[in-house]
């Protein structure tokens, strides 16, 4: 079996290693489409978070495999199903997984996140309880997109938006195109302004279903999104892209009682904002842990038509050349959106 592990900072290499053993509940993928996340991103560029140790890592959670094997008490798929994978593995004992947010498991075992070894490789066993068919239209792409998509869609549910919102998304990378395109089409969200600095990607919101774009590169967002909006501000923000810059416009452009979704991750561990906007316009702030129970839901909406978020995925590489596609989506090089390596 061949696996890529981060060798170094900034550096991938590729190795020979011996397939696990299925054991009871499990199944073995064969591996085929893996997509490039922004965490798999700070991992790259070895940013760490609270001590990690990212040397040696199989980067990769996104993925969509085939099924191989699959061991005793697995009655419900079978080999060459094709499948989707959640890449947490929750324990289902805490209190938290009691309560039914597996999301917030605080003993989960997550695909790519030291100490646990990604999908960056040929195969994997993983625990059959945590794979979802595809439905026959679905691509393997498609599969790689749902877990991104769920991410989008519980900050949407997070939001309560009710019919006629306005919303801004800033940063239109793979989840705030994701977010633009599930608040158009599925949320009642009357108006969309996207905030972003590179062209590709801006284009890309408009024809995710944008209503106003905004190029941050050289628009005040704050000015221009108070203007859109008669001094108002917007009912609901989704902060995407991490930055110092756009937490702190994520405040100023919220109405007054509006919510604050906070789903990038920024490198520096730090989420800088004015605290007396906040309060005094009594903002909700809530940050996006992954998803919850919107997996099944990504792929009906996918399956009927109502979603199309093929288009994101805009570069395939295979296996060997995973230091070329980290590389191409760390410089944003080529207009590169979500770039998907391939087995």
């Amino acid at each position: 079996m061949q696996s890529v592990r981060l060798d170094d900072n900034r550096r991938l290499k590729l190795y020979q290693e011996s397939t696990l053993p299925v054991q009871t509940g499990e199944v073995r993928l064969r591996i085929n489409a893996v997509g490039i996340c922004g965490s798999d991103l700070h991992r790259f560029r070895d940013v760490t978070f609270a001590g990690e140790n990212n040397k040696g890592l199989v980067l990769g959670h996104e993925f969509s495999a085939t099924i191989l094997e699959i061991g005793k008490n697995v009655d419900d798929l079978q080999p060459g199903d094709r499948v989707a994978v959640e890449p947490g593995i929750h324990c289902g004992a805490c209190e938290w997984c009691g309560k039914g947010q597996y999301n917030l498991c605080v003993n989960i075992k997550f695909c790519g996140v030291p100490p646990h070894d990604g999908a960056l490789r040929d195969e994997l066993v993983w625990p059959a309880h945590l794979v979802y068919k595809l439905l026959p239209h679905m691509s393997h792409d498609d599969g790689v997109m749902l877990e991104p998509l769920a991410i989008c869609l519980h900050a949407i549910d997070l939001a309560h938006i009710k019919p006629g919102y306005t919303a801004t998304v800033l940063g239109a990378g793979p989840i705030g195109l994701g977010t633009i395109h599930l608040l158009k089409q599925t949320s009642g969200c009357h108006t969309v302004i996207a905030s972003e600095i590179i062209k590709e990607r801006l284009s890309m919101a408009e024809r995710m279903g944008a209503d106003t774009l905004l190029d941050a590169k050289y628009t005040d967002v704050v000015a221009a999104v108070m203007d859109q909006t008669q001094g108002r501000g917007v009912d609901v923000v989704f902060e995407a892209a991490g930055q110092p810059d756009t937490f702190e416009q994520a405040v100023e452009i919220c109405a007054p009682g509006g919510r604050v979704l906070l789903i990038g991750i920024p490198e520096d561990n730090r989420i800088p904002f004015s605290a007396a906007s906040a309060r005094r316009k009594g903002l909700s702030l809530l940050l996006v842990r992954r998803s919850l129970l919107t997996v099944p839901r990504c792929m009906q909406l996918m399956n009927s038509g109502l979603i199309n978020v093929r288009p994101l995925v805009t570069h395939h590489f295979p296996l060997q050349k995973a230091q070329q596609a980290f590389e191409w989506v760390d410089r944003y090089k080529d207009g590169v959106i979500k770039a998907v390596i391939n087995p």
